[in-house]
């Protein structure tokens, strides 16, 4: 762990082609995380109002304009479990259906600290609806769960898991394509499967959990716009101090908001839910709407 001024953050670590064993996470985390989450789960309040519905419009180079104003809801780290109860993931559905997306992505960290955690979340997650459908990637915490176990939930909810394939959304004989990756931290993490297939001339947006991911894109690989979450906007600000945790290789620079690195836009989520640290303080969960729109290429 590294630290520097007020944020700790990891070392700095590429991904892997091949699954690293959660082993420190599972002998360590999840036993703290599992004791923390029941103690304070009968002091945690959730309040509706506190949602953040930002709506961003992204320009995409290529993107045809059979697509202008294509809606992508970006629901990231639910983290089911004592302190996210299922009344919280119904209502962030039931915002997720007034905003009427075309797509729903689910960025990861489904559950919290353990595999009992997983009940009854193929119900909350069947909620989430589009007319394109719902995808996901998976995170962290669903690693150190067990991939195993959270599947199967994702399946009954008739969510499509995107690890390392892509799919190609088409209006008419205009297309977008919309690629997944593995966990950065625990997962096979394979680019080259992500975007197999994709013509180069198809504008491509990447799933990530992790935002870290934007450091290990080649140059020479084209991705349009990236979406993760896994910061949780560093979960609780303190006042002047500012986030403690921050758990990104980058410090801040990738911890929320709208990013950019080379030709590839980022947009990294505070997520609607909390983990390790059980309340969120000075910064409130986030459900964006992200709006696609054809760039002007006349500049």
């Amino acid at each position: 762990m590294v630290v520097r001024g007020p944020f700790f953050y990891p070392r700095r670590y590429p991904p892997s082609r091949e699954p690293r064993y959660p082993l420190f996470e599972r002998a360590v985390k999840m036993p703290v995380g599992w004791l923390m989450d029941r103690l304070a789960a009968p002091f945690v309040r959730w309040n509706p109002a506190h949602l953040v519905i930002p709506r961003i419009s992204i320009p995409l180079r290529g993107l045809a304009p059979a697509f202008a104003g294509f809606g992508i809801a970006l629901v990231t780290d639910l983290h089911s479990g004592p302190c996210v109860p299922d009344w919280w993931l119904e209502h962030v559905a039931k915002e997720v259906a007034l905003l009427q997306p075309d797509l729903v992505v689910l960025g990861g960290d489904f559950v919290s600290h353990a595999r009992s955690d997983l009940a009854g979340l193929d119900v909350a997650l069947a909620r989430f609806r589009a007319p394109e459908g719902v995808v996901a990637v998976l995170g962290n915490h669903d690693h150190w769960v067990g991939v195993e176990h959270v599947l199967p939930v994702l399946e009954r909810a008739g969510v499509r898991v995107l690890s390392n394939q892509n799919l190609t959304v088409r209006r008419g004989g205009a297309a977008l394509a919309i690629a997944g990756v593995d966990d950065f931290t625990h997962g096979a993490v394979r680019l080259d499967e992500a975007f197999g297939g994709l013509p180069p001339d198809v504008p491509r947006v990447l799933l990530s959990h992790n935002p870290d991911l934007i450091e290990y894109i080649p140059d020479e690989l084209r991705v349009d716009l990236m979406l993760a979450g896994h910061t949780h906007n560093g979960q609780v600000h303190w006042p002047i101090v500012g986030p403690l945790s921050v758990p990104s290789q980058f410090g801040a620079r990738y911890m929320q908001g709208l990013k950019r690195r080379g030709t590839t836009q980022l947009y990294v989520s505070a997520g609607v839910g909390m983990a390790s640290i059980p309340f969120r303080w000075g910064n409130p969960p986030e459900l964006p709407l992200i709006r696609l729109e054809p760039a002007d290429t006349r500049a």
